[in-house]
């Protein structure tokens, strides 16, 4: 795609040979090959990803949804054992969710509208070229407004204690997706200052975490960005993504491992929150 914002199907955005979010996180993650790999080999729908995707589409684009899933029967047609059951089950195109994912979604629409979340310019790509790196460049933020760009996560994160939530935020890479959506919406003119993550739990009461990047983090995960497209940028221009070293690699044991029983009785208590 050309720079500029489009609305276009996820499949479209998928396909478009530009680098988003999920590349530069490959790339962090190492070795560079891994991006390659990733990009040639989609993973298959889990329980949990068709959940998530579910949810998104019931919050995001409402209209879509009766033509994107469709709910297993509670009568025979639900038993796939049953002639009348592989009968239905053939004639579906959409995704067909459970009876407990129905459950779920609605749990998550009703928190969500409690949280009088206004959701506009949702599901929107965006596409540019880096100035730093002159990369090709790609993000799909879930929504985006004058002040942030959001994303939705149903996520049994929401679940864990706040500091373990706050550590998987930033590991799974959440935080510099949020950052990279800014980057593009800035490369087209429009120049928001934050990223906000609304994490839900998918499980009952689905409890949701309204979590804000301040500006000031946002622009320090792009300079992280920046330098992970400038590394990815090296290995287009030559056309090289190398795996892991051929070379012995010298191993470091933690501090830690110095540690004797006696020294780690107590610790847990002492350490500051």
């Amino acid at each position: 795609m050309n720079h500029g914002i489009y609305d276009i199907p996820f499949a479209d955005y998928l396909n478009d040979p530009a680098f988003g979010s999920s590349d530069l996180r490959a790339f962090r993650i190492g070795p560079p090959a891994m991006v390659q790999w990733k990009r040639q080999h989609r993973h298959d729908d889990t329980g949990a990803t068709v959940l998530g995707r579910a949810a998104h589409c019931a919050v995001l684009t409402p209209n879509l949804f009766a033509r994107e899933f469709v709910y297993r029967p509670t009568d025979e047609r639900g038993d796939f054992r049953t002639k009348a059951g592989k009968a239905w089950r053939d004639e579906q195109t959409a995704t067909i969710l459970t009876e407990e994912d129905r459950q779920t979604i609605a749990g998550v629409l009703q928190t969500i509208r409690a949280k009088r979340i206004e959701v506009i310019r949702s599901e929107q790509s965006i596409f540019w070229t880096c100035s730093e790196s002159k990369l090709a460049c790609k993000s799909r933020p879930d929504w985006f407004d004058l002040d942030a760009t959001y994303d939705l996560k149903v996520s049994i994160a929401a679940d864990k204690p706040y500091r373990s939530l706050m550590f998987h935020c930033y590991n799974a890479g959440w935080l510099h997706q949020a950052a990279n959506a800014r980057a593009g919406l800035a490369a087209n003119g429009i120049n928001v200052k934050l990223g906000r993550l609304v994490v839900v739990s998918p499980n009952a009461p689905h409890f949701a975490h309204l979590l804000e990047v301040s500006e000031n983090d946002m622009d320090f995960l792009e300079l992280d960005n920046q330098n992970t497209r400038k590394g990815m940028a090296a290995c287009v221009s030559a056309n090289h993504w190398p795996g892991t070293p051929d070379k012995w690699q010298q191993l470091e044991l933690p501090a830690s491992a110095a540690f004797t029983e006696n020294d780690l009785e107590g610790a847990e208590e002492a350490l500051p929150l």
